[in-house]
């Protein structure tokens, strides 16, 4: 570290005053605290402080640009020790150059529209201000989300790595996530709006080989709609974004597919910096992954043998270099919008003090007014859009931001998972989680991702400091070693523990109805429905007694049950401090993505949950119809309900025989409060067609006059079952509920 302190200098900023006051920025709406209720003492009024952070700052931001254009064997100065000339220097600024205002460019490394730069900008100076958090999500398919590599070396997380140290040290808190999804779109997450994807200050769509056209224009629109912050937004794919929203949306696209800034193939590979070799195309592929399972360690045992490298290295998937390059564009948009805003900082304080002026960094009215734009056209009569024609009896979709719970992961929010929702049956039982990780706490780094000694650190860069290291006892001692962890492992869990809480925003007071074990496995919810007695389970939410014909009363059944493979639920939330997989024969893949389902059968009985705060009159639910070979949980049930409970195996075998899995006299009833329609086969197939890839829906709720005198919402209850005679123990799934 010696070394790089310096030739990149490293960070040497302290606060001289103790015990400051601290603004309380989330009193108000959108953290847009006034001026005048900023405590005298502050350090946002202290002017000597803001230019100190400001001078060191701009120091750090310099030294990452340059370190990362060193990395990749563009650097200020040649290996013969002499400056670039004033021509060289012009060069390497446009081949890295970020096209502000020119979204036709196809060099560089990006294009942003002035008021997509302007508004990340502004974004970035009020998190700074406010000692905010600031949200990075990527979502897309499984290129995007890393496969073949371990979860750590994915672009998101690339970007994290060097990123994050750089945004500690100005006070701010980046959490980034990587929702990627193998085998599918964006289309599950986007139809709960921001309730799975969580808050966004910049989202990258990525997603190019599983979706194109309406699901696409849904997501651009859904990432405005929805959530408190509207973001940058990053795609190759914005419709007509800008006309729709008149020019105000911030919108721009990373150009990955321009490698020209990397320098020129060589026979000796040696000879071009470690970090372009496999980008470049000429390293052998045997070299495009160095991703592993399993790296020994002390405290924790691998159960199974361990196979040498995560699935999926193929040819369509890149290596951990393109994603390391790929992560470098993205930090190299933050770093440009970090040194214009530290810039705009400076000149406003010059101008009128400090606290900087409230143009300056309020954000709230930049979001109201985006959304005002979109909302205005959208819910013009006659509109139309891409969007509106994705789901043909659902076209009002378009208009206003959804909301969802899923099962699905990754998942930002543990308070969106769909088994919060669900009632218990008689007796208490109702679909949980059973499998767990095998341990908890931080991964080591592979030996093998060791970067060369002769190559660009950047990652060291953004952690160099003067400030001493602290004082830790790194021995092992043997008798700390209490259940297989020892007393500085289990400090360094909690310490994950709590930066994964603060991954994972919870709503509002929901944060107090989620326990959550030790082991991540959430205990007891204490969510409206389990508040009532067992005995009025055979209640609406009105507190009305659910009927059907023939007296069929709609009582929670038993049979419904978690389709799963190999982790607890509440983990895995695309970010940094994720933990996922943790079980079988690659322990370290960390690959948050997983396919989970609610999975019943004829023999289930009603699966009943209450969906909250519905505006718009909206409910719909995603469905499989080919989850799984029969359940071990119903095998044995004759009568729909038998009151029997059973661990369920885990036997998913997918089928796309929809005669031979959907019984001919298969039918689907569903409840709405308590009233009870039935959807015979017929109808129910044809809402079997996939509006993007493995993602259909079925209606529940489409009442466009639920909205009257409904600002606050309402909550509503509903009931499913499957029905039929002839395949009793055919089962169906059910990983999602959207609603508005």
């Amino acid at each position: 570290m010696e070394a790089v302190r310096k030739e990149w200098g490293a960070w040497d900023f302290k606060d001289d005053k103790e015990n400051r006051p601290i603004a309380d920025f989330n009193s108000v709406e959108y953290k847009d605290l006034a001026n005048d209720m900023i405590p005298d003492g502050s350090w946002q009024k202290d002017e000597k402080y803001v230019k100190r952070l400001i001078a060191d700052a701009r120091v750090l931001v310099n030294a990452m640009t340059e370190g990362i254009y060193a990395e990749y064997g563009s650097p200020l100065k040649k290996a013969n020790g002499k400056s670039l000339s004033e021509a060289e220097k012009k060069h390497r600024s446009e081949i890295w150059n970020i096209n502000i205002g020119n979204g036709n460019s196809k060099k560089g490394v990006a294009n942003l529209s002035k008021g997509a730069f302007d508004g990340l900008v502004q974004k970035l100076l009020h998190a700074l201000i406010t000692n905010d958090e600031f949200y990075v999500v990527w979502a897309g398919h499984s290129a995007a989300a890393g496969h073949g590599n371990n979860f750590l070396q994915n672009q998101v997380m690339t970007f994290h790595k060097i990123m994050e140290p750089v945004f500690d040290k100005l006070g701010t808190r980046l959490i980034s996530r990587n929702m990627g999804m193998g085998g599918v779109g964006t289309l599950h997450f986007s139809m709960a709006g921001k309730d799975l994807y969580g808050e966004t200050d910049i989202i990258i769509w990525d997603s190019s080989m599983t979706e194109k056209g309406k699901p696409v224009d849904f997501f651009n629109k859904q990432v405005i709609y929805s959530g408190e912050r509207v973001p940058l937004l990053l795609t190759a794919q914005p419709f007509k974004i800008m006309q729709e929203t008149d020019n105000t949306a911030w919108v721009g696209n990373i150009l990955v597919s321009d490698k020209s800034m990397l320098p020129a193939s060589k026979n000796d590979v040696t000879e071009i910096p470690y970090a372009a070799r496999w980008v470049n195309g000429k390293m052998p592929d045997r070299l495009k992954y160095n991703s592993i399972c399993w790296e020994k360690r002390k405290d924790v045992t691998a159960q199974v043998k361990q196979v040498g490298h995560p699935g999926s290295q193929v040819s369509w998937h890149p290596g951990f270099l393109d994603h390391q390059f790929n992560g470098r564009k993205l930090a190299l948009i933050v770093l440009k919008g970090l040194d214009a805003a530290l810039n705009k900082w400076e000149e406003g304080v010059e101008k009128e003090g400090s606290p900087l002026a409230e143009s300056y960094w309020h954000v709230g009215d930049s979001y109201k007014n985006i959304r005002k734009h979109l909302t205005t056209r959208m819910n013009k009569p006659g509109s139309k859009s891409d969007c509106k024609t994705m789901i043909p009896w659902a076209p009002r979709i378009c208009n206003f931001a959804m909301h969802g719970f899923g099962m699905w992961h990754p998942r930002a929010n543990i308070e969106s998972d769909f088994l919060n929702i669900i009632h218990p049956a008689l007796g208490g039982d109702k679909p949980h989680y059973k499998a767990k990780n095998l341990y908890s706490g931080f991964d080591l780094l592979p030996y093998k991702q060791k970067i060369p000694d002769d190559a660009i650190d950047v990652h060291a860069i953004a952690i160099a400091t003067t400030n001493p290291p602290p004082d830790l006892d790194h021995s092992w001692n043997e008798k700390d070693d209490v259940t297989g962890i020892s007393t500085l492992i289990a400090e360094e869990i909690n310490q994950m523990r709590r930066l994964r809480e603060a991954a994972m925003p919870v709503l509002g007071k929901e944060r107090d109805n989620i326990l959550l074990a030790d082991d991540g496995v959430d205990k007891k919810r204490k969510m409206q429905h389990e508040l009532r007695s067992f005995s009025d389970s055979s209640k609406n939410v009105n507190g009305t007694r659910r009927t059907a014909k023939k007296n069929d009363e709609i009582v929670p059944g038993r049979g419904w049950d978690v389709l799963q493979k190999t982790w607890d639920g509440n983990t895995c939330d695309g970010s940094a401090q994720s933990e996922c997989h943790r079980q079988g024969n690659c322990l370290m893949t960390g690959h948050n993505d997983q396919h989970e389902d609610v999975s019943g059968d004829s023999m289930s009985g009603w699966l009943v949950f209450t969906v909250p705060k519905v505006k718009e009159g909206v409910i719909m639910v995603r469905m499989e119809w080919w989850c799984l070979k029969k359940s071990q949980l119903t095998k044995t049930y004759q009568v729909v309900d038998d009151g029997k409970t059973a661990l369920p195996g885990n036997n998913r075998e997918l089928t796309h025989n929809i005669n031979k899995e959907v019984p001919h006299d298969f039918e689907m009833d569903y409840a709405v409060n308590g009233k009870i329609k039935t959807m015979n086969r017929q109808e129910w197939v044809k809402y079997t067609r996939e509006i993007s890839k493995n993602c259909a829906v079925w209606p529940i709720m489409d009442d466009s006059n639920f909205s009257k005198n409904n600002e606050k919402g309402k909550d509503v209850e509903v009931a499913i079952r499957f029905r039929s005679k002839t395949g009793k123990h055919e089962p169906f799934c059910i990983s999602h509920v959207y609603y508005a």
